[in-house]
């Protein structure tokens, strides 16, 4: 006859086997949905990167289809030129080609080594104003933009793009996993691999209206990777512990562990959130401490020297005047850069208007002068004959030029021969260009590739801010920053700005002179 104590001890046996099954069950169940969802956020993740890489070349196909309009014959040097940049900076773009579509047997007007076959072959059979266009045996395909869209085309603008570098798995794609890119239907690229288990797949067409092509993510998920051992193992102890523990005391004692697990996650989320503000203060105030640097030390210089022109006898009136208007400047510049900050921290606008660079470096050379004669540096200033106007903002622009020449004097205050800093400001179609050159020691190699990146520096008491800046405010108005070697010894800054309509206006008119 079973006593009370074995029917107690099945039925509680009985209770705490399905307890854990159901809550075995839940964990696997939301271990799987979790799992899913991570692998169809890794493709959406990868969707968005390439809808913009994928804009991306409709507007460089743009840029370079506008230059090839703006003139008769086309300006093939300004294309070059654009065409070297583009891919220089996006790898992916292996090659850029212009094409006469009236006259098929001209040589390739860039010599990219574009398959020029099969892109004319493409662009008859097809009248849409941009074709992509898979290339035989390979993982690439072109892009084929008509110039000018609309009416009878005379030129192609020719892309060439690396599929497995637009995709770059390594970086964005799951790991294991396939990731396919399809053109109506047809396989283009298939980097990885799914193995025998069932995948989870993730597919869409790339955002783009004028590139119809699709990415296919599949990555494989079986249920016993989604098995959590460790919390199964947890949840099968906390069953039979509970199975064990029948009077209300020891319950008390468990409702206590879970309230004292309670304050202490409480504890420590107010501990992360205590370091997080700490962290956003230090980066505010290193920031606001790197911009004001420049304008108190103008300031500093240029009070020294006006107390040093008040001690002499034959007091120069001129000169401390200019000292003075010199520190008033750069104090109401520490304010609009106070401004600034004030301004970005408020979610506010930069004031962008048209902005004359040589202006802009004249000011700079002034507010620098002292600094660099007081290391004996040759500060000099090759401008052109014409105004160069971009739309900035003012206050920014003096701040990219002033870190630029303000970087070159330390880099040669300290040279055993003449230390020479040349500055060079040129336009070329529609483009200004700013070059900031020393005759310094350069960068070293493993420097030079990262110091535009933030709080990356070479200076011993330097904060890695300045040419992060300089990048920020340069890309904001549609421009570039670089840096290289000389080959004589040295080092170049340059920083490429679009002009604006006004100022191309005078240079095609001095042209037509």
């Amino acid at each position: 006859m079973v006593s009370s104590v074995s029917r107690r001890r099945i039925v509680i046996g009985l209770v705490a086997l399905a307890c854990f099954a159901l809550l075995a069950a839940g964990s696997v169940f939301w271990r799987y949905r979790d799992m899913t969802a991570a692998i169809l956020a890794d493709g959406a993740t990868l969707h968005r990167i390439l809808s913009q890489r994928v804009d991306q070349h409709d507007a460089h196909l743009t840029s370079l289809a506008a230059l090839a309009q703006a003139a008769d014959p086309p300006p093939l040097d300004a294309i070059r030129q654009v065409a070297s940049s583009i891919t220089r900076f996006y790898p992916r773009i292996q090659a850029i080609e212009l094409a006469d579509l009236a006259d098929e047997a001209r040589p390739p007007l860039l010599s990219a080594g574009v398959p020029l076959e099969e892109a004319f072959a493409a662009a008859h059979q097809s009248t849409a104003t941009l074709t992509v266009v898979p290339v035989a045996g390979a993982e690439q395909v072109m892009l084929i933009k008509r110039v000018p869209a609309t009416g009878p085309s005379r030129y192609l603008v020719i892309m060439l793009i690396n599929l497995r570098k637009l995709v770059e798995i390594d970086r964005f794609g799951p790991k294991p996993g396939m990731v396919q890119l399809l053109l109506d239907g047809k396989p283009l690229l298939a980097v990885g691999e799914t193995g025998d288990e069932a995948p989870v797949v993730f597919e869409a067409p790339l955002a783009s209206r004028t590139q119809p092509l699709v990415l296919c993510v599949a990555s494989p998920l079986s249920l016993s990777a989604a098995v959590p051992s460790v919390t199964l193992a947890l949840i099968a102890l906390g069953v039979l512990l509970a199975a064990l523990i029948l009077d209300r005391l020891l319950a008390a004692r468990a409702a206590a562990r879970e309230a004292g697990a309670r304050a202490a996650l409480a504890t420590q989320d107010a501990r992360l959130a205590h370091a997080s503000r700490v962290n956003a203060m230090g980066e505010l105030a290193s920031g606001i401490a790197h911009e004001l640097t420049q304008p108190l030390t103008a300031i500093l210089s240029q009070s020294q020297a006006g107390q040093r022109l008040a001690a002499r006898p034959d007091l120069d009136r001129a000169s401390i005047q200019t000292a003075f208007e010199a520190s008033a400047r750069n104090a109401k510049r520490a304010g609009d850069i106070l401004g600034k900050l004030r301004s970005w921290i408020t979610k506010g606008q930069p004031l962008v208007e048209p902005v004359d660079l040589v202006q802009v470096i004249g000011d700079v050379v002034q507010l620098t002068a002292e600094e660099a004669t007081a290391h004996a540096v040759t500060l000099s200033f090759e401008r052109p004959a014409h105004p160069a106007i971009v739309r900035a903002d003012r206050v920014q622009m003096e701040q990219v030029v002033f870190n630029l020449v303000h970087n070159a004097i330390e880099a040669t205050k300290a040279l055993p021969h003449p230390p020479r800093i040349v500055i060079m400001l040129s336009t070329a179609d529609t483009t200004a260009e700013l070059r900031v050159r020393d005759n310094g020691p350069g960068f070293e190699a493993a420097s030079l590739t990262r110091i535009f990146e933030p709080f990356f520096t070479t200076k011993r008491d330097g904060m890695g801010l300045g040419l992060s800046l300089c990048v920020t405010l340069v890309e904001r108005y549609g421009g570039t920053i670089a840096a290289r070697n000389l080959e004589g010894g040295g080092a170049e800054l340059t920083v490429r700005l679009p002009l604006m309509e006004s100022a191309l206006g005078t240079l095609l008119g001095e042209a037509a002179e």
